[in-house]
């Protein structure tokens, strides 16, 4: 058996150390609404966006949190951490870290990407690059479709991609059906696996879709708290094979039937960020982007999911780099990373409330909890 590094040891104790959780702030007399982002340098941040302010933290005794995902019955937070490449699962109730291991092994180790769970949520699907560290270079393998056992704390079961769904990034966007027996990963296509063999079983080929007919299409699904369950609802860019007009449009794909409805609406922008859905599902919710440097604008967007329809656009001054969020409520949406704050914005009016000063940069996606009931 490969002996393990010092370092790699020291970080399988450090994760035996429960995180520390700051003091629980005074309770107020509204509901908190909690949500969840990673900052610089290892710390876990809770948001009260009711009070629209950090109520507690939680320090991670590995590093940097990237990825972070709820876990199936919503107890739970899973973390990716960055230069370790460690999984932390903590307790939201205790804010204490239950779970902890590395998936480094010595001189290897594992960069991981496209993270998902099971509905279970004992198995965590991922995209795995192995990088080996030589005497004078660096050897990085190809990326696998690979299985993490929490239970086990290692990965369990991998496969190579075939040349039907060859991989040359390591970001993907994966959900795992209702039932546990499929991976879709969402990219140019939406490839679809067998969560027992991990054999790729369909590729759905959105650019040969009838309408609207394209040349390339791709979809990029966050996790939403107020998303349709068993269904993944998000904005699509497309292009036509003839002039390649880029537009946009509404994709919403049942993870248990695998069928899609494709609704084009207009030319897209630049980038548009992902989709997010008001608790009732009557509005839809994203930033558009149009332009770069100088002459770059940037616009909240407002659906009508029911017709489709773009209702209200609004500029507001963007950041170089950003990701768009909205509170379970449906009330506020919200702009982080990167940076130092997370600006707080009316889902009516479109209009800035507040920041939310987080000390320290932001280094993951942030995590919303669902509303009582969801």
């Amino acid at each position: 058996m490969k002996m393990r590094t010092f370092s790699a040891v020291l970080a399988m104790c450090l994760c035996a150390i429960s995180a520390v959780a700051a003091p629980a702030k005074t309770v107020t007399s509204t509901p908190a609404e909690l949500m969840y982002l990673g900052v610089w340098p290892h710390t876990i941040l809770v948001v009260d966006a009711n009070q629209e302010k950090v109520v507690d933290k939680i320090d991670l005794p590995t590093d940097i949190a990237r990825t972070m995902l709820l876990s199936p019955d919503k107890t739970k937070l899973i973390v990716s951490t960055l230069r370790d490449n460690s999984i932390l699962t903590i307790d939201l109730a205790t804010k204490k870290i239950e779970n902890c291991f590395s998936l480094n092994d010595g001189p290897s180790s594992l960069r991981i990407g496209g993270l998902t769970t099971d509905p279970s949520g004992r198995l965590l699907y991922a995209v795995g690059t192995a990088i080996d560290k030589k005497i004078d270079h660096y050897e990085i393998g190809e990326p696998k479709l690979m299985v993490i056992d929490l239970a086990a704390k290692k990965v369990t079961r991998s496969a190579e991609f075939g040349k039907d769904d060859a991989f040359t990034s390591q970001r993907a966007s994966m959900k795992v059906s209702p039932d546990g027996k499929l991976l879709y990963m969402f990219r140019q296509s939406i490839f679809v696996y067998d969560t027992s063999t991990l054999k790729l079983v369909k590729k759905i080929e959105l650019s040969k879709a009838e309408a609207p007919e394209t040349a390339s299409m791709s979809l990029s699904p966050v996790e939403d708290p107020n998303a349709v369950p068993g269904k993944v609802t998000g904005i699509f860019n497309s292009s036509d094979p003839y002039v390649h007009q880029r537009v946009f449009g509404i994709a919403e794909v049942d993870l248990a039937t695998q069928d899609y409805e494709l609704t084009p609406i207009g030319p897209s922008a630049t980038s548009i960020q992902p989709l997010l859905m008001s608790p009732d599902r009557k509005y839809g919710y994203t930033v558009a982007i149009y332009g770069t440097n100088g002459n770059r604008v940037t616009e909240f967007w407002v659906f009508d999911m029911k017709t489709r329809k773009l209702l209200n656009k609004h500029e507001f001054v963007g950041r170089t780099r950003l990701n768009f969020g909205l509170t379970a409520d449906g009330t506020k949406l919200l702009i982080y990373n990167a940076g130092f704050e997370i600006e707080v914005y009316d889902a009516k009016t479109l209009a800035m409330r507040s920041t939310i000063d987080l000390h320290g940069d932001t280094t993951s996606n942030l995590v919303v909890m669902p509303t009582a009931g969801k």
